[in-house]
């Protein structure tokens, strides 16, 4: 008769013992390592894309002057919350929506009083030859 002679299976090596949170930091990191590098694709803007860009771009650097606050239309006068400094002789732009009027600043009033300038902050009266609603921005030509 032939001995048998058995086979041993080979052992596996025990784990040490850790715990839950190194256990997960372990696994993100096998993780992490198997995403492959992603690449960042490069954009290509048309032209029309660039025009809305610029067209967006100067909207935000325009200059503010201040806002008209209220219109007396009899004597056509608008009051404008000023933002920025003012004095005679500046070229303004009322703008409204679609509307645009652009004037000289021939006569300017601080409490019933003209004034040859006005700082920021100042709440004037301002002529203008057309009518213009409250929240006109008033802006340097």
């Amino acid at each position: 008769m032939k001995k048998r002679t058995m086979k041993k299976k080979p052992v596996a090596k025990k784990k040490p013992l850790r715990s839950k949170k190194v256990r997960k930091i372990i696994a993100k990191k096998k993780v992490m390592a198997k995403k492959p590098a992603v690449k960042k694709k490069m954009k290509v803007m048309t032209v029309s894309k660039k025009k809305a860009v610029s067209a967006s771009a100067k909207k935000v650097t325009e200059k503010l002057l201040g806002k008209v606050v209220h219109y007396y239309d009899r004597i056509g006068v608008a009051i404008v919350d000023l933002q920025a400094p003012l004095k005679l002789g500046d070229i303004v732009q009322l703008k409204r929506g679609e509307r645009v009027l652009t004037q000289p600043v021939t006569s300017m009033q601080i409490e019933h009083q003209p004034v040859a300038m006005a700082k920021k902050g100042d709440v004037i009266g301002l002529k203008i030859d057309e009518e213009m609603p409250s929240g006109t921005k008033v802006m340097p030509v």
